[in-house]
């Protein structure tokens, strides 16, 4: 994502209008050619040679924002780390120590009043080392920014950069944004759920108003409007816009606060913008928290087992439920599991209130203490609801589903449990699941953000079907 500098936008009657480029362009697809040749031409060089090619290449024109721009996006494609064989800090501190006891230390050779030279100090630590002078000169300092080396370069198609320029200009917008309301036009069930996984990946805190056959109204909070955790939320509200690109008939605006005055403006986009999604149309990533509760439940759990359904749970049309995992036990009986992310107390009290009076009675809801987005707490709520700090307790989860699984409507416990001791036999062999039941096996957790939260190579264009 640009960074607040490298923003370009203009203020028209109250609502801010980023200042799109044309993908087309000739001269920025020569540009974005030459700054991709760049990069991939410093790979196993130092970053500090790399800042001044690009300053002498971009210089100081009335382009310098969007030269500037698509150059911090291939930084997001860069990987730049400390290559030396010592700790740098710690070789300094032999150096220093070495040049004290013999302290003035010339830089030149020649000098009769002080013959010991700055080249003799760190040869003499090389050779305590086992490295060359030319080794130990790079070691030195090889911790600083300017010397640590770009290691690895994804490359990208000059107009695949140039649509991610403009994507990333309406992301950096969202970042100031207090409040998003989306609207979501009748369609496919399976692209509502895909984008419900979506915001639930994106632990975004979230209201829902409709029903499929009507269309959704979602309002997302804001990065603006946290108190806590808002540059990590902010992060996670802008992956999530590539996400709804990946529908039809939708239409955003949002409320921002602009500028250094935090001036309330408008910003809105709607489907057919020529905005460009780099995501995969098949699915979201698991989530940590997800990947290691799957793990731990095969390892734990007796008796019961994982499902992923297709569903989406109206709720009076005023809201809906996406369950994460549907918990079944082999007599048959079934709970659902909702994994919350980030919350405040006045969100998650309305979402209890509401589940209570509309929603299913097996559910399940863990909530993270980590994802906390204000300074209120909550360490009870009703319902069949488990807090927790680092990950999911298993244990827990299955005490709150015996409390709370029931059997599917249309179906009876007799009926389940007879037909149980078959599934059971059938499981010896290495038979294909049974096509009603989507069996979870142990996943690996999806990569992490590098700090911006995830890891920047890590979108969902890679992502599992969710």
């Amino acid at each position: 994502m640009l960074t607040t500098d490298l923003v370009r936008a203009r203020v028209v009657k109250g609502e801010v209008r980023p200042s799109y480029i044309d993908a087309g362009d000739k001269v920025l697809v020569d540009l974005a050619e030459t700054l991709i040749a760049l990069f991939s031409s410093h790979v196993d060089r130092p970053r500090g040679a790399l800042d001044d090619d690009l300053s002498e290449l971009i210089g100081e024109d009335t382009d310098y924002l969007l030269h500037r721009g698509l150059a911090k996006l291939l930084e997001d494609r860069s990987d730049f780390g400390t290559d030396s064989p010592v700790d740098p800090i710690e070789l300094r501190q032999r150096v220093f120590e070495r040049a004290v006891s013999h302290h003035p230390v010339s830089r030149e050779a020649g000098n009769p009043l002080h013959p010991t030279t700055r080249a003799a100090v760190l040869e003499a630590i090389g050779q305590e080392l086992g490295l060359s002078l030319e080794r130990v000169e790079r070691a030195l300092y090889a911790d600083l920014v300017r010397e640590q080396l770009l290691q690895k370069f994804t490359p990208i198609a000059p107009g695949a950069l140039l649509h991610r320029y403009n994507l990333a200009l309406a992301q950096a917008v969202l970042f100031r944004a207090v409040s998003l309301e989306i609207q979501l036009a009748p369609g496919d069930p399976q692209r509502y759920r895909q984008l419900f996984r979506f915001i639930k990946f994106f632990r975004l805190l979230y209201s829902v108003k409709g029903t499929g056959s009507m269309g959704y109204t979602i309002t997302l909070d804001g990065p603006a409007s946290l108190f806590q955790l808002g540059a990590k939320y902010g992060l996670q509200m802008a992956e999530f816009l590539p996400a709804l690109l990946l529908c039809d008939g939708w239409s955003l605006r949002a409320e921002l606060l602009w500028g250094k005055d935090r001036k309330r403006l408008a910003f809105s986009l709607e489907s057919g913008s020529g905005l460009r999604t780099h995501y995969a149309d098949k699915g979201v990533y698991v989530t940590d928290e997800e990947a290691h509760f799957v793990k731990r439940f095969a390892a734990v759990a007796k008796g019961w087992r994982l499902d992923k359904r297709p569903e989406i749970i109206d709720m009076d049309g005023r809201g809906v439920l996406v369950p994460d995992f549907v918990i079944v036990h082999d007599d048959g009986r079934e709970a659902l599991l909702e994994i919350v992310g980030f919350w405040r107390r006045g969100y998650l009290e309305a979402r209890g209130a509401l589940l209570a009076e509309h929603g299913p009675k097996n559910l399940v809801m863990a909530v993270s203490q980590r994802l906390r987005a204000s300074e209120d707490t909550l360490d009870a709520m009703a319902g069949a609801t488990v807090f927790f700090k680092d990950v999911i307790p298993v244990k827990e989860i299955l005490a709150q589903c015996e409390r709370v699984a029931v059997v599917p409507a249309g179906r009876s416990l007799a009926a389940a449990r007879e037909s149980a001791p078959k599934k059971r036999a059938k499981a010896k062999k290495p038979t294909e699941p049974a096509a009603n039941a989507t069996v979870i096996e142990p996943v690996e957790p999806a990569p992490t953000a590098k700090k911006r939260g995830r890891k920047k190579g890590s979108d969902p264009s890679a992502a599992p079907s969710g």
